[in-house]
This record gives C-alpha cells, sequence and structure tokens, in this order.
C-alpha cells in the first residue's frame, strides 16, 4: 500500500540566511549515476546559504565498504576544521547506504557528535533493494555492491548500525521499481515522506528537494541575513582509483 504524501515544509523564502560558521552539506548519488544527477540540490542548498560538497564516487566499481571509507575519510577532514559548524548529508538511493557506512566507520558520531547535522536519504534501499534479486550468474562477483544491497538478513545493507547522533529523515518515490517504499524505512528516522515520482527523478524533484532544504534549514542555527548569492558546489574527482 502506497503512503500518501504529507505536506512537505517549504524552502525559507526571502533573502538568503547566513551562518555565524560554515553550514555544510555534502551530497552522495546513487548506482549507475554521477554527481551531475545531484547539482539541481546542490543549487537549492547553496540559495539557501549553505556550503555544498557534490561528492562522486565510480559506482559501478568496488564495493560500497570501500566509498564508505573514502565518504568516510571526507567527513571526518570537515568535522576536524575549526570554520566548520555542522555537517549534513543529502543522499539518494546507494549514496544512502555509502552514507551510513561512512558515518560508521569514521566515528564522527563519536568524537564530533555536536557537528552531527541531518542525514536526508533519497530512496534509499535500507531492507535492500530488488534488484538484487537479478540472477547474476558468473558475473556477480562483478557488482559486489549488489550483494551488500540483498534484501537478506545477513547482508551489509541489513546489518549496519542505525545512526545515533544524525537526525534521519527519509523521502521514498511512489513508483519506485528499484526500493520499496518499506524498504527505504530506518528504525530510528525521525520523517517519511512519499513523493509521487520515480526512483530515478527523486532527486531532482522539486518537492523533494524542497522537503531536503526545509528540513535541514529548520536543524540550523541562522544567524542574520544578507541578499542572494551564488551557490558555492564544490566537485571532488576521485583521488585513488578503486579496484573492481
Amino acid at each position: 500500500m502506497t503512503v500518501p504524501v504529507a505536506p512537505l515544509p517549504r524552502t525559507p523564502s526571502g533573502p538568503t540566511v547566513r551562518f555565524q560558521r560554515r553550514q555544510v552539506v555534502v551530497t552522495a548519488h546513487g548506482w549507475m549515476a554521477g554527481r551531475r544527477s545531484m547539482r539541481r540540490l546542490n543549487r537549492a542548498f547553496g540559495d539557501a546559504g549553505f556550503e555544498t560538497i557534490n561528492w562522486g564516487y565510480p559506482s559501478l566499481r568496488g564495493s560500497i565498504v570501500q566509498h564508505g571509507k573514502r565518504l568516510g575519510e571526507l567527513l571526518t577532514r570537515l568535522t576536524e576544521s575549526h570554520d566548520v559548524e555542522r555537517v549534513h548529508l543529502v543522499t539518494h538511493s546507494m549514496g544512502g547506504i555509502v552514507a551510513r557506512v561512512a558515518i560508521q566507520v569514521s566515528g564522527i558520531e563519536s568524537f564530533a557528535a555536536r557537528k552531527c547535522g541531518r542525514l536526508v536519504m533519497m530512496a534509499p534501499p535500507n531492507a535492500g533493494s530488488r534488484l538484487t534479486r537479478l540472477p547474476l550468474g558468473p558475473f556477480a562477483s562483478w557488482f559486489p555492491h549488489l550483494s551488500e544491497l540483498s534484501e537478506r538478513s545477513d547482508s551489509l545493507v541489513n546489518q549496519l548500525p542505525l545512526p545515533q547522533r544524525m537526525r534521519v529523515s527519509v523521502l521514498a518515490a511512489s513508483r519506485d521499481f528499484v526500493v520499496t517504499v518499506a524498504a527505504t524505512r530506518l528504525a530510528c528516522q525521525v520523517d517519511h515522506l512519499v513523493v509521487p515520482t520515480t526512483h530515478q527523478r527523486l532527486a531532482s524533484d522539486s518537492r523533494a528537494i524542497r522537503a531536503a532544504v526545509g528540513w535541514i534549514a529548520a536543524d540550523s542555527k541562522l544567524i542574520g541575513s544578507v541578499p542572494p548569492r551564488p551557490a558555492r558546489t564544490k566537485s571532488l574527482a576521485i583521488a585513488q582509483p578503486i579496484a573492481a
């Protein structure tokens, strides 16, 4: 049964706000996608006064654990910076699981708990993905991340610890043939909204973006206001190749 869409939070209107210190939003795309798929999200957060990092990884190569370790290194550097007040994560699909691994392996919820903001997950396969039902036969070793996203109870995604400090909000797509609405849910979530769109289009859907920006802006301490400024988006190149 599809859960109806609840009213979505609105993006704050009026002049762009300035934060007392840097509020950083890190985005992470999903499988078979790239940083380009998250550009609209990054622009929206930039326009709302956040600094954004459009983080990318080779989603068709390597494992989720490998990608999570790389993202974890970035989160560690950000939380160790005296100029950064809070770090938020906005993810799509498999990027959400990469982020959960990054939060765990980096330990930021322990040594930088006060800087842990919100994790907004769009169509995350928190209980596994339908795609993993496809028989891969001898090609299974080529896609280790599909095994990690299995719907089996002993798979990586179903064994990951829940975030302890970061507030988790989940957005699901009602017409999603990759991840069921039920599989997007997480026991620790504080919000869960279903948007009438598809898995692929959720990250660029204006309603989903408005909800994501609204949640994170509501959590952040806004200091004064300034005229609107362009979005500040960083695209991080892959530092080291990851073996398939």
